[in-house]
């Protein structure tokens, strides 16, 4: 029987106050592991960030396991701590063959091999197939059979053709939740911080999707672009299950976007309504707004959904347009007047330094989020990632663009980083981020909001470092 050991890498050295968001287990994993104890595998599941396993002690758990391979599933801002692990793991076992995989992965397959030499084998794309037919060839040359990796032979890195997409999402098993360490995630997700019992809630990812249709010139889509539905009935046996088994109440759809398919919401809703589990379960899921109907929040709103996320990106018409977004402020203003009409919370998030940004579009964005009036307002700074339009543009200049570093572990959202606009340097726009977040929420009522869902103590840090920030100006 071989055995395999997946490992969530080490929280990555530079900590983002302002990245506010809640932990989820990871659902990449999961479905792997799922697909591979089902197939005879021996999995073991470690997760370092939220166990607080630094290199050296993650290392020595992982040979503990006596694995044959140790796939890493990796971030781009986590890609170095995934690579160390890898070259760690093989330092002490030559034998142990590593995988890296996730979306830094799927996005420059060759490259991180290029850059990482601990790494055997990337796997590029949806992983559950391919990593079974990694593992079936170990040992018996079988790699240049696998489609969907890149992987080393006699000193050459050999990248095999894409894998097709999985077609039929509901024949996946379950998620296996059962290998994580669910009981430290209980209590961590921001929805439920400052809630009576919040200690007790444990949230979940789920999925009823995969693919993003859809073009932003910012986004990466490590699932494609071509859509893929679960049935909407399999979807609430899945939440149904995660709750009998797990004791899970709230959910986070990690769709690449929830809603494109009215027909699927609708139904979903009903089956939730119709077994009660509307009286037992919260949940939220990211939408668009032009997806969004009176109808269809009404039924989200009614089936225990919590909050209205979309990602609205800009305030600005033309940056929208240059974005490849496909949205416009007009149907954001009507989806976040229809979810406070139903009495849906809404949060929405921003992004600063699109291409040819100036100082004027950025206050139309700011000045949007306060006309919009939302309950969470998120504004982050624009990161190049891999395997995106606005890299490309980036390495060429283009865009009015500056790259400033290649170090991984800066690429951060809500900091930033490697990029910045010619006119506008990176020092400035944590000024205006800085600023932005400072009017926003620096207002009685939004204090108190702050103050509910996150301790005092980190509301004092995430303040001090904002006003850090805030006063770069009076001195540039």
């Amino acid at each position: 029987m071989k055995s395999v050991v997946l490992v969530v890498p080490p929280a990555p050295k530079i900590v983002d106050l302002k990245a506010l968001g809640g932990r989820w287990p990871r659902l990449g994993i999961a479905y792997i592991a799922a697909y591979l104890r089902d197939r005879g595998v021996r999995v073991g599941i470690l997760d370092c960030k939220v166990e607080g396993l630094n290199l050296e002690k993650a290392t020595e758990r992982i040979l503990d396991f006596q694995p044959d391979l140790v796939g890493v599933s990796a971030f781009t801002e986590e890609i170095l701590e995934a690579a160390t692990i890898c070259r760690l793991v093989k330092n002490n076992r030559k034998s142990i063959a590593t995988v890296i995989g996730g979306a830094h992965a799927s996005a420059i397959p060759e490259q991180v091999l290029v850059e990482f030499s601990g790494i055997d084998i990337a796997v590029y794309g949806e992983g559950e197939e391919t990593l079974w037919e990694v593992v079936q060839a170990l040992g018996k040359g079988g790699l240049p059979q696998v489609h969907g990796i890149a992987y080393r032979d006699a000193g050459r890195i050999v990248l095999n053709q894409p894998r097709s997409l999985i077609e039929t999402l509901d024949s996946l098993p379950y998620p296996a939740w059962d290998l994580f360490p669910l009981q430290k995630y209980r209590g961590s997700t921001i929805p439920s911080l400052g809630e009576k019992g919040y200690k007790d809630i444990l949230e979940l990812p789920i999925l009823s999707m995969r693919g993003c249709p859809y073009g932003c010139n910012f986004c990466f889509h490590a699932y494609g672009k071509t859509v893929r539905f679960r049935d909407y009935k399999k979807v609430v046996d899945e939440i149904q299950f995660n709750m009998d088994h797990y004791g899970a109440t709230q959910f986070f759809f990690a769709d690449g976007t929830f809603g494109i398919k009215k027909e699927n919401v609708i139904g979903m809703c009903n089956e939730i309504i119709c077994r009660k589990l509307n009286k037992k379960i919260r949940w939220s899921a990211p939408t668009r707004a032009d997806v969004s109907t009176e109808e269809t929040l009404t039924l989200m709103k009614q089936a225990g959904c919590m909050t209205f996320c979309i990602g609205a990106e800009s305030g600005d018409e033309q940056i929208l347009k240059n974005s490849d977004k496909g949205e416009t402020k007009e149907q954001m203003r009507k989806a976040v007047g229809l979810a406070k009409k139903v009495g849906l919370p809404v949060e929405a998030s921003f992004v600063m330094g699109h291409p040819y940004e100036t100082e004027e579009s950025i206050k139309r964005t700011v000045d949007f989020a306060k006309e919009l009036d939302l309950d969470t307002f998120y504004i982050s700074i624009m990161i190049p990632y891999p395997g995106t339009k606005v890299l490309e543009m980036a390495k060429k200049g283009a865009g009015n663009y500056n790259l400033l570093s290649k170090d991984w572990s800066q690429y951060t959202k809500q900091s930033g980083g490697p990029l910045e606009l010619k006119d506008i340097p990176l020092a400035k726009l944590r000024n205006i981020q800085a600023r932005a977040y400072l009017k926003y929420y620096l207002r009685p009522r939004k204090i108190l909001f702050m103050l509910k869902i996150i301790p005092v103590g980190k509301v004092m840090r995430i303040a001090a470092d904002l006003l850090k920030n805030a006063v770069v100006k009076k001195s540039s």
